[in-house]
């Protein structure tokens, strides 16, 4: 058993000296995780509560010392390329392989892309991965097939990281940073900067063919297509002046394209998820002697709200939001996955419901919402949130984002009228919830 001794740094095998190594190595294992935000120690030493980033960490995998990083260098608005590079810092990516001389062939690709790298440190794994995800982003080719292989591993890997920094930022209540993890995750998926035309989104297209979806002269309208009033510019656009036929598109594309290449166009347009929401709230409302569900009006179109578009709810009490998500259109596949050709893996269509307060900036609720069902029924979800424990009317929005494509999310304005807090009501809740649990 000298091998033993000589691994691990032993004296020698007996009990007490084994007991010993294991209860040290124990221990500064729990000092690393404290120091990770990850648990807390109890003040006797002898009790362990696990917070919020050792939760995130275990149930997406990653290391401690990525979620430290989240926690040290994630802030209340912090932007897209900020996120980017606390992305690329993630523990997850320090073993992605730097090769002989390929600091080089780094400096050149960094050469290549819109956003600034330090040029003292491409022989970095980190710095190496912000690159790579900038070249899938701007699609450009890879210098050898080891390029291809090392995006491929940060690629799948940079999905779990981004959900666990989604999971963090909407823990602190960060709204602005919450909505552009979102951006990244869809632009990882898509392949796409954010700041690009949602169009691009189809095959086929490119920044030159985006001239064809703009009006051609007053009045314009090609046989077969709804009324242009300016340019289309984005996904749903489109889709609203196709209105599911063919023929509208090849009077916007056949000039410029095949047959084939329009066919191929329209089978992925007409194959993107449209949604429709509908918007409940139920609790304890003013007036009522029981919990009840009053629909909310999501769907104002501007302008001064009228009075029976409020709804009014007890301040610091808590409601729920019965949402009901239908697909208008039929997916094309039965597993309903996501056009994403240059993502190395099949992804699924998937949903996040964030109800936030943008006055404040902050998120108030987040829920994530598997691929959608059509019918009369569709997808439902609820929500819990708390009422502001200050009286007056209040504006929260509720977000309908996409976890796989850039330009098909939907925002809600929720109009509450709070009004003083019935200890009633507050009674009649907790009753309820003891019911509930028992």
């Amino acid at each position: 058993m000298q091998w033993v001794e000589c691994f691990y740094e032993l004296d020698n095998i007996e009990h007490d000296t084994i007991n010993k190594y294991l209860s040290g190595l124990v221990e500064r294992s729990l000092m690393e995780l404290e120091a990770s935000y990850c648990l807390e120690i109890g003040e006797d030493n002898r009790s362990i509560s696990p917070l919020t980033l050792g939760r995130v960490a275990s149930y997406y995998y990653l290391k401690h010392t990525t979620v430290r990083g989240f926690c040290d260098t994630m802030k209340a608005e912090s932007s897209v390329p900020d996120l980017l590079e606390v992305l690329s810092n993630a523990s997850e990516f320090a073993e992605l392989p730097v090769r002989h001389n390929e600091d080089q062939t780094n400096a050149e690709l960094a050469d290549r892309v819109p956003l600034e790298v330090s040029r003292l440190t491409l022989d970095s794994a980190h710095t190496k991965a912000n690159i790579l995800l900038q070249a899938h982003f701007s699609h450009v080719d890879m210098p050898s097939s080891d390029y291809s292989t090392d995006t491929k591993s940060v690629l799948d890997q940079a999905i779990r990281v981004l959900q666990a920094m989604l999971d963090v930022s909407a823990d602190q209540g960060w709204l602005v940073t919450t909505l552009n993890v979102v951006q990244l995750l869809q632009m990882v998926v898509q392949a796409r900067w954010a700041d690009q035309s949602s169009l691009l989104t189809l095959p086929h297209l490119q920044q030159q063919d985006l001239h064809c979806f703009r009006p051609r002269g007053a009045g314009a309208r090609p046989k077969g297509m709804r009324e242009l009033r300016g340019p289309v510019e984005s996904l749903p656009e489109l889709a609203e002046v196709c209105g599911g036929r063919r023929e509208a598109l090849d009077a916007l594309l056949g000039a410029e394209m095949d047959r084939q290449k329009i066919d191929q166009i329209f089978e992925v347009l007409v194959a993107l998820p449209l949604v429709e929401v509908d918007v409940e709230v139920s609790g304890w409302m003013e007036g009522e002697n029981s919990s009840i569900s009053r629909p909310l009006n999501i769907w104002h179109k501007g302008g001064r709200r009228l009075d029976n578009e409020w709804v009014a709810v007890h301040a610091d009490q808590e409601y729920v939001l019965n949402i009901v998500l239908r697909r208008l259109n039929k997916s094309q596949k039965r597993d309903q996955k996501a056009h994403a050709p240059r993502f190395p893996k099949p992804k699924d269509e998937g949903w996040i419901l964030v109800v936030g307060d943008p006055e404040a900036r902050e998120v108030l609720a987040l829920k994530r919402v598997g691929p959608l069902r059509g019918g009369a029924k569709g997808t439902r979800a609820q929500i819990a949130l708390f009422t502001p424990p200050t009286t007056g009317r209040v504006v929260y929005t509720l977000y309908l984002l996409s976890d796989a494509y850039l330009g098909l999310d939907q925002q809600y304005d929720l109009c509450f009228d709070v009004v003083p807090a019935s200890v009633e009501a507050q009674v009649n809740s907790e009753l309820q919830d003891l019911d509930l649990d028992s």
